[in-house]
């Protein structure tokens, strides 16, 4: 008969294989993969990635595409254009990754459409960069924040101003101020898309850090925070915005992709748990999170379902009060880590 132990360890080896597995699977299929080759490649762990077709009514029905004319625009070394496209049957991020409560594997959702589907989007001229688009994964990850969201809103980073078009529009939203750093992106939406949407928006030139330091938001009901490409980008901005956020506790917080961010920092811990289930070491560079991990008292198995499936946000933001030089000097992952 098997040990707690051993259970626990053979539980771990388990998951970080399927997690692996699922890894390999979904590699390269979220921006351009042909949906046959998709299907071929996740033959195994289809119920852990799902493919989901489009209407293309889906982007058309949506106000900001119907009422926001865009053109190929350029201000300084910004671009705002509606030239690229989703390419017919070739799969592209659907929603952020979620975990599976039963298995405690990563869930992926990719979309296609049966034409091609042209994507407001806005990045730099030199280099020639997409930063974001008006697309499918853009809308799903920012529906629930939009849906909630009441009274006077603060929004860090502007963007192509989808999220404050799409609050604008309710009447229980009656102001939106936007806090942006970079002056070709805040005289882009000033030129050319503030003057399609109405009077609630308006724009400020700022750093959502230095913001969140000096000003005062209990006017605000809401404030969400958009000023990174990715989760990887996102942690060290994320842990200094958990620090200032107890400042305003008059305002409520949200940060997009943080679902993401967890599936990320969760297959981080997935590993350690493994490592430290079976009493190997760790390195040096994945200090802080072991650190978060010791902090949750993890000893069963049970313990390892309920850390894992847990809200992030109170715990880390817990660590982060209690180290705020460590969370204040983060430099977010090192993609080398080797854990």
């Amino acid at each position: 008969m098997m040990t707690e132990v051993e259970r626990t360890r053979e539980f771990m080896e388990n998951l970080v294989y399927a997690e692996e597995l699922i890894l390999d699977s979904v590699q390269g299929l979220n921006r351009g993969c042909p949906v046959g080759d998709a299907r071929k490649q996740i033959i195994g762990t289809e119920k852990n990635c799902k493919l989901i077709k489009l209407d293309s009514t889906f982007m058309s029905e949506n106000p900001y595409i119907k009422n926001i004319q865009i053109g190929n625009w350029i201000v300084g070394n910004v671009c705002l254009t509606k030239t690229p496209i989703y390419e017919s049957y070739k799969t592209y991020n659907y929603n952020a990754r979620k975990r599976d409560p039963k298995t405690l594997t990563s869930l992926y959702e990719l979309c296609y459409f049966s034409e091609n589907m042209h994507i407001p989007t806005i990045g730099t001229v030199f280099p020639d960069m997409k930063w974001m688009g008006v697309e499918p994964c853009e809308m799903n990850t920012f529906s629930s924040f939009i849906e909630e969201a009441s009274g006077k809103i603060l929004l860090m980073g502007c963007g192509l101003g989808y999220v404050a078009y799409m609050l604008s529009l309710k009447e229980e939203v009656e102001e939106i101020t936007i806090v942006e750093l970079d002056s070709d992106v805040k005289k882009m939406f000033e030129l050319y898309l503030k003057p399609q949407m109405n009077s609630k928006i308006h724009i400020v030139k700022g750093d959502a850090i230095e913001f969140l330091k000096r000003e005062n938001l209990s006017m605000y009901q809401y404030c969400s925070v958009d000023i990174w490409h990715g989760a990887f980008e996102m942690f060290p901005i994320y842990l200094k915005c958990l620090l200032l956020e107890v400042h305003h506790p008059k305002t409520k917080f949200h940060y997009w992709l943080e679902e993401d961010l967890y599936i990320v920092l969760e297959t981080f811990w997935i590993i350690l748990l493994r490592k430290l289930v079976n009493s190997e070491l760790t390195n040096k560079k994945a200090e802080i999170f072991t650190n978060i991990l010791f902090d949750q008292n993890i000893e069963t198995l049970e313990d390892i379902r309920k850390f894992i499936l847990a809200p992030k946000r109170q715990f880390i933001k817990e660590w982060v009060l209690n180290h705020p030089k460590e969370a204040m000097n983060h430099k977010g992952f090192d993609k080398t880590l080797k854990l």
